[in-house]
């Protein structure tokens, strides 16, 4: 018999560290940049949310992962299934979840945590399910071992729900697009592709003037619908008539050495100006990604 396909359950860092109301904004608009993703990428789904988690269920599970790994303010995200929280639905959940990931021999262990009021701890818990592991597989020599396991079935209870996975997808983490204002993002060369991303990771909206709008390109899997302004030779100028907070060079220690700080009446922000040659390359690297 064949599993339903998973839920994705999102989690996001820095949104959690917010007021109460900007934190509700933070993840409106993480949500529907999630939602707008899977549009324009053709893939149905449904997204819910309860505190410090985002829910999503698509028609393409596989899909949805390539467009939640590339969504700024997405720490990490896990394909899991959803299962009953008290102990008997739990029980058989994770009987019927671990089987197919079991092989002889294979050390695991169970990792448990828990929102919300329940009859079991979570120490207590993974100590019951791991036991039942054990008497329903261990004629095939599989072993606990906490330390470093070969498999680690986590069990996420939220209320009455809990869920069940074995992977941590990695996200960007960073901040929701849009959520810190427009910025104007000057792309002259491969530097500027990867200071414009850093912008987009902090949340900004980024204004793109690119003589060479090829540079780009690699931006469109992070953010399907980048906006590009025609390049002036004011850049003050021109981030003024796009209402920016600041504008956004790419240049580093040396650059700003010989040229001089760029004097005008907005901020100018060089997220690469600690980086060295090695650091850019490795985020270009995982840009085009």
């Amino acid at each position: 018999m064949r599993r339903p396909m998973p839920t994705l359950l999102v989690r996001y860092g820095e949104i959690g560290l917010k007021s109460a109301s900007v934190r509700r904004r933070f993840e409106h608009a993480l949500v529907e940049d999630i939602k707008r993703r899977h549009a324009m990428a053709r893939t149905a789904c449904v997204i819910s949310s309860t505190r410090g988690r985002i829910y999503v269920d698509s028609d393409d599970w596989r899909r949805s992962c390539e467009l939640l790994s590339k969504t700024f303010g997405i720490v990490s995200f896990s394909p899991v299934e959803k299962v009953g929280s008290n102990i008997s639905d739990l029980t058989k959940g994770v009987l019927a979840y671990a089987e197919p990931l079991l092989a002889r021999g294979t050390t695991f262990a169970i990792r448990s945590r828990r929102t919300g009021t329940h009859t079991y701890t979570s120490q207590t818990l993974a100590k019951e399910l791991g036991s039942r592991i054990l008497e329903r597989y261990g004629n095939m020599g599989i072993r606990v071992a906490l330390d470093e396991p070969e498999l680690e079935i986590s069990v996420e209870v939220r209320d009455r729900e809990a869920f069940l996975f074995s992977s941590i997808l990695p996200g960007p983490g960073g901040m929701p697009l849009g959520t810190q204002g427009k910025a104007l993002c000057i792309v002259e060369n491969e530097a500027g592709l990867a200071s414009t991303w850093l912008m987009m990771k902090r949340g900004c909206t980024a204004m793109i003037s690119a003589r060479d709008e090829s540079l780009v390109e690699p931006l469109r899997t992070w953010c399907p619908d980048p906006k590009l302004v025609a390049p002036e030779s004011d850049m003050f100028s021109l981030a003024n008539k796009h209402s920016c907070i600041g504008i956004s060079l790419s240049w580093r220690l040396q650059e700003i050495s010989e040229k001089g700080a760029p004097k005008g009446e907005l901020p100018v922000f060089y997220p690469l100006v600690g980086m060295s040659d090695e650091e850019v390359s490795k985020l270009l690297e995982r840009i085009r990604g």
